[in-house]
């Protein structure tokens, strides 16, 4: 620090070599401590399906095994990895599936690799045969669409779902976090392409909203995901107050899971309450809503990220080292058609009415170069 006072070229070359040696302790440190626990996982199972051998059991696939072999001759130059693929979680649903596969492309375009596409095969809260299924949801969205298939051996490419945290040993992706989530925002309109290969755009005469309400799986013991139904109330309320008063045309549908009795209080005149229906349908809905308000959880975030209409949300705080790069877009608006929300419902009116106009001038219910066209509400004195 003296050195650094005087302004001498050695105090500025203490400085940097003290910063590079206690990054390079830190990172020696994050390898060894990836080896140490890949190790042990692989012995575990490895001793686990040597026994299942013996009793005429099927063997589990080992994918932290073999991304500890794919690390270990990547560092050593033997073959670097170059190929990515994308398996999709099986404990996981459809949205934090897809939302994983479009972190596995820009992830690959973002460091020069070749993604190979794996098309879905197992996904949780599933409302066919599981084939059936999986195809639907990759028929939907159309990830592999102008992708290359995944026909090379599996020692020859790396799953990112299941290795996307160590990769960071190999690639240093954490230091440029903001630079792959900036990465993954200009990847979305092609994500949105692929969705619309074997779709149209929805028109309608009324501006459709539409309301996601996480339920099933998650109760209000779960404050990261659960949304009660008076929040939801004062966010449904002030949107249906903003239309009234500018006497627009619309329809609300609120999309979740339970009964009537669950949502007695978001059963507003003009609102239609679609519970328990398929979730293929459901996700189109969503995304082609002209305002989606967005429950929490990847459902929701993965159609708000191909909606180009409006989302209203309530930023999340990222916190820990377990992140993905479009995290990011959780916590703060991906662009002005993403209004924030509070944590009680509310929102700001200034910024919802200047989105409003927007979606209502796309729509063609304005006329002209006024964005906003919206008739001003009268005052009573």
């Amino acid at each position: 620090m003296t050195n650094m006072h005087t302004g001498g070229e050695s105090g500025r070359e203490n400085v940097n070599s003290s910063g590079f040696a206690r990054d390079g302790a830190k990172q020696g440190y994050l390898v060894l401590r990836f080896l140490a626990a890949a190790s042990c996982r692989f012995a575990w199972r490895w001793l686990k399906n040597g026994i299942k051998f013996l009793l005429g059991r099927k063997i589990e696939f080992d994918e932290n095994g073999l991304f500890l072999r794919q690390y270990v001759l990547h560092v050593t130059g033997i073959r670097p990895i170059r190929k990515i693929t994308c398996t999709g979680l099986r404990s996981e649903g459809a949205g934090s599936q897809a939302l994983m596969l479009m972190n596995a492309i820009n992830f690959a375009r973002s460091f020069g690799l070749s993604y190979l596409h794996t098309p879905f095969s197992v996904i949780q809260h599933a409302e066919r045969p599981m084939e059936e299924w999986a195809a639907a949801w990759e028929t939907f969205f159309n990830p592999g669409a102008g992708e290359a298939a995944c026909d090379v051996e599996r020692y020859q490419v790396v799953n990112f779902c299941y290795s996307f945290t160590e990769l960071d040993l190999c690639f240093g992706w954490r230091r440029r976090g903001n630079e792959l989530a900036d990465a993954f925002k200009a990847l979305i309109p092609e994500f949105r392409r692929k969705y619309y290969l074997n779709k149209s755009p929805r028109t309608t005469d009324e501006l459709v909203v539409a309301v996601h309400v996480r339920r099933g799986d998650v109760s209000s013991d779960n404050s990261d995901y659960f949304t009660d139904n008076e929040t939801i109330l004062r966010t449904m309320a002030a949107v249906k107050s903003i239309l009234d008063a500018h006497k627009v045309k619309y329809r609300i549908g609120v999309y979740s899971q339970g009964t009537n009795a669950d949502f007695a209080e978001l059963s507003l005149p003009g609102v239609e309450l679609f519970l328990d229906v398929d979730a293929v349908w459901t996700m189109q809905e969503l995304i082609e809503a002209d305002i989606l308000i967005m429950a929490r959880g990847c459902f929701s975030f993965c159609a708000a990220l191909i909606s180009d209409r409006m989302k209203i949300f309530e930023p999340v705080s990222l916190s820990g080292d377990d992140f993905l790069p479009s995290w990011k877009w959780r916590s703060v608006p991906l662009t002005e058609s993403w209004v924030p929300c509070r944590e009680d419902g509310s929102f700001d009116r200034t910024v919802f009415e200047r989105q409003l106009g927007t979606v209502l001038q796309a729509k063609g219910q304005v006329e002209g170069n006024d964005q906003l066209g919206l008739e001003e509400p009268k005052t009573h004195t």
